[in-house]
């Protein structure tokens, strides 16, 4: 009913002074707002909770309080600025080049991180991107780049000397730059271009973080699940894949001359492999320890432990060079995984559980129970909720649930690492934005194909 230019039935529905122009119209005031603005606001938040995150209570002052994979990042670092660096096919130089550049300007420590988070921030404005493309909602992709921007896990890891910084960014802008197939947007057009270029950003990630050359298997199925025709999903496949090789190769060629052997990238499967599948962590059956941060870590089932731990190798044998290191662990790590296959799925489901928060649920404190470990469990539930209730989100919102497929793949190959799974938590928050926006419109409606550009 509508009384002197007031709708009293919104009224009463929601209460004395709030009407449809309240609470409810905020999708649509967002629908109005440039996505230039949305994208500086999205950076601006993200940059703000990172930062103050970082200076109250996470940036290190000095090496010793970093954990092994930053204090390696930073001594590759020091051996680049000395002119000391020493190749090997352990760790590719994306990432170290970039520290180093940093600190080449004159900065210290703590600056390195607050420059590292800022550029992690870029996270947040691009999921943004991503989620607007596939849904043509600008509502939608707010929604999920504030939600991310604000993700417990994402601010502790952006704010860190780990890779993830850098690479998480590069590879929301593959996905941003991957054109929606013909599932996504009635009457896409091939746009392989797109797919090369999409490629080649994916293969700058592997640079940076080389644990993205395994999403390609994950890449075709997102291309399948997205196109209605096989042909036209391998022809957008095939221009991804030569894009991403074209700026892989370079590399992967030289490093395979220079070791005599095949390269794609790095060589450390033996020592990842290895570092997760021991029996050394079948016993004790876990214990928890202060780490240099001093915070209360897990170590058991699920998680990874390093050349000197692992029992795989004598003191004599961790002395020889990488290359025989790494190929002596793969050699007997899979003797031990075919002598006993019982143990080692126990291992391989520990690290799918560690990964995606269902233990240990305590024993790490409540900070990590209540900034964890609930996070990621709600956002599973609630993903498979509307995988469940939505069909139709399968297909035309593949590119992010998929990405929690790659990211499992990660855990069973290495080992259940919550930095690992980081792809994952920005690519389900996106997903749950976008199939909620779906429910909210109605699954049948389609998105103008401008709206996806």
């Amino acid at each position: 009913m509508d009384v002197g230019g007031r709708d009293m039935t919104a009224s009463a529905a929601h209460g004395p002074g709030i009407t449809t122009r309240g609470w409810r119209r905020w999708p649509a005031r967002l629908e109005t707002v440039p996505v230039r603005r949305l994208f500086l606001v999205l950076y601006l938040l993200a940059l703000a909770t990172g930062l103050s995150f970082g200076l109250l209570s996470h940036f290190r002052a000095g090496p010793a309080m970093l954990e092994a994979d930053e204090l390696e990042y930073v001594r590759l670092s020091d051996q680049l600025l000395s002119g000391d660096w020493q190749l090997s096919p352990r760790r590719t130089l994306g990432f170290p080049l970039l520290v180093s550049a940093i600190r080449w300007l004159g900065a210290d420590l703590v600056t390195v991180q607050a420059m590292l988070t800022a550029i992690y921030a870029l996270s947040a404005p691009l999921l943004l991107l991503v989620v607007h493309r596939l849904t043509g909602s600008r509502a939608a992709g707010a929604l999920a780049g504030a939600a991310l921007a604000v993700w417990p896990s994402a601010v502790f890891f952006g704010s860190s000397l780990y890779s993830e910084t850098a690479a998480l960014p590069v590879f929301l802008a593959a996905l941003w730059l991957l054109p929606p197939g013909s599932r996504v947007v009635a009457g896409a057009p091939l746009a392989w271009r797109g797919a090369l270029i999409s490629g080649a950003v994916l293969g700058l990630a592997a640079h940076v973080r080389p644990m993205y050359l395994l999403f390609l298997p994950v890449l075709a199925l997102i291309m399948l699940a997205e196109e209605a025709g096989l042909r036209r999903g391998a022809t957008r496949l095939a221009a991804a894949l030569a894009g991403f090789f074209l700026l892989v190769s370079p590399w992967s060629v030289y490093m395979s001359q220079r070791f005599d052997r095949t390269i794609v990238l790095t060589s450390n499967g033996g020592e990842t492999l290895a570092g997760g599948l021991t029996p050394r962590l079948l016993a004790p059956q876990g214990s928890f320890d202060v780490d240099v941060a001093g915070r209360r870590v897990w170590t058991g089932p699920g998680k990874w432990l390093t050349i000197a731990d692992n029992g795989y190798l004598t003191e004599t044998e961790q002395k020889r060079p990488y290359a025989e290191i790494d190929a002596l662990m793969r050699e007997r790590v899979m003797r031990w995984v075919l002598a006993n296959p019982g143990q080692a799925l126990r291992l391989e489901v520990a690290k799918l559980s560690y990964m995606w928060g269902i233990y240990p649920l305590t024993g790490n404190g409540a900070a990590q129970l209540v900034f964890g470990n609930l996070p990621i469990l709600g956002l599973l539930t609630l993903t498979m909720f509307l995988l469940a209730r939505d069909p139709a989100t399968r297909a035309r919102y593949a590119r992010l649930w998929m990405v929690a497929l790659f990211v499992s793949g990660v855990a069973l190959i290495s080992w259940g690492s919550w930095r690992f799974r980081q792809p994952a938590d920005a690519a389900l928050l996106g997903f749950c934005a976008a199939a909620l926006w779906t429910r909210r419109r109605g699954a049948g409606e389609e998105i103008p194909i401008s709206s996806a550009k």
